[in-house]
């Protein structure tokens, strides 16, 4: 019976999908639609690394709804906003945002990647936490200046303390990290800024600094103390928007960031140095097409690197290195308004010249392994406008040659696998 409603509510869904009117919207979900990185358009998830952007968006509460995870509930969700009228606007712009899990670095959730990543691990932030306590976020205009700031906090911690026996405690995402390596679900304190400027009356550029101070500690008698040997963590983003024609927009962009993930147990033996790093450089043109459509086409050139000397990823080598390059990665998206009602979108990215090298550097056992290839990813999307709700979703990537399951009868589920509510005021 559940499953027969289940198909009855998407079939119901698709039909109110084609019927309402839709206007394109900023969220995750249309972002990925796009298969870009948000860097490159105008979009109100750039908040994430560009937090005096909290000053332009405008009032909106949004909802990510998850993730589609079976017939459990969908992972990844939450709930912000961004308030300009607070104190009428005399104290700046105040954003909160409440999440499910702790966001990967710069971004919206925890599924987005900091850097381009077609190995999966490279170019995304490896730490996954489910105790975030808050993410504030504060900006104001001054002139044609912007000034924003960043507060975000996770924490867990689990402490055991028998009678007459040892304390054993854990200070990091213990559900997370009792089942995994702990490394991987740290502790998190950090601290943004970031400034926007108007170059002339064409351009406009902004600049911004994220720090993390990322920390766990397992102590467990008899058994040494393991702790983070280096808590730090940070990117440095910067990019410009330039009104190049009257509808074309340019958008240069250079990020770089540094993941520590070091660790010891208070012995030499036991200390082992270890860093995730990456940096891009590129730019995109955003070119409005009709009425109200958009066209993104650019290329982006990148780097991911683990030094490592433990094997942390399953490289199958302790000591050494594992460096990602794209030289470049092409991407490009359509965003279209089919109707008044409704807005369709694809994109794809394609890493022409990509690499990946392992440098194994074990004593006795060196070896380099070097992969060449092309890697393409192509995303879907779809949106919908219900009264003053933004509706957007990543759709299933089969639904063209499928279509609805009430007109194909070949199952479909799930109809999108993210969606992103937004509402603005």
């Amino acid at each position: 019976m559940s499953y027969r409603w289940l198909k009855l509510s998407l079939a119901l869904s698709s039909a109110l999908i084609l019927a309402l009117p839709v206007v394109a919207s900023a969220q995750t979900s249309r972002v990925e639609g796009m298969a870009i990185q948000g860097d490159y358009i105008k979009d109100y998830t750039g908040i994430f690394t560009y937090v005096n952007d909290v000053a332009s968006v405008g009032n909106l509460v949004y909802g990510e709804l998850g993730n589609y995870a079976g017939a459990n509930t969908p992972l990844d969700r939450s709930v912000g906003m961004v308030l300009g009228n607070l104190f009428d606007g005399r104290g700046g712009v105040w954003s909160l945002h409440l999440r499910e899990f702790t966001p990967a670095l710069g971004q919206g959730d925890v599924t987005s990647s900091p850097s381009p990543d077609d190995t999966g691990v490279l170019g995304a932030d490896p730490n996954f936490n489910t105790v975030e306590a808050f993410d504030l976020m504060w900006a104001k205009k001054f002139g044609t200046t912007s000034f924003g700031l960043r507060l975000n906090r996770s924490h867990g911690r689990l402490e055991d303390e028998p009678l007459g026996g040892p304390v054993t405690s854990f200070e990091y995402d213990y559900t997370q990290g009792l089942a995994t390596n702990p490394n991987f679900a740290r502790n998190v304190l950090g601290f943004g800024a970031g400034v926007g400027f108007e170059l002339n009356p064409n351009s406009t550029a902004e600049v911004s600094v994220m720090y993390q101070k990322r920390t766990y500690e397992i102590d467990a008698p008899p058994a040494p103390t393991i702790s983070d040997d280096g808590p730090t963590t940070f990117q440095v983003a910067a990019r410009m928007m330039w009104q190049w024609q009257p509808n074309v927009m340019l958008v240069p962009v250079i990020k770089y960031h540094s993941i520590d993930l070091s660790e010891t147990d208070g012995t030499p033996a036991g200390t082992f140095d270890n860093k995730l790093t990456g940096w891009q450089a590129g730019i995109a043109g955003n070119w409005s097409l009709g009425t109200n459509d958009l066209f993104v086409l650019g290329m982006t050139f990148a780097q991911n690197k683990i030094d490592q000397e433990e094997d942390l990823f399953g490289a199958g080598f302790a000591v050494g290195k594992i460096t990602e390059t794209y030289t470049p990665q092409l991407f490009a998206a359509l965003e279209t308004h089919v109707n008044p009602w409704l807005t369709l979108r694809f994109g794809a990215n394609k890493g022409a010249w990509h690499k990946v090298e392992f440098k194994g550097e074990d004593p006795g056992a060196e070896e380099t392994v070097t992969l060449s290839d092309s890697p393409f990813n192509m995303s879907l999307g779809a949106g919908v406008k219900i009264g003053t709700l933004q509706l957007d979703g990543v759709l299933n990537q089969a639904i063209a040659q499928n279509g609805l399951y009430f007109i194909s009868g070949s199952s479909n589920t799930p109809l999108a696998s993210k969606v992103t509510a937004t509402y603005s005021f």
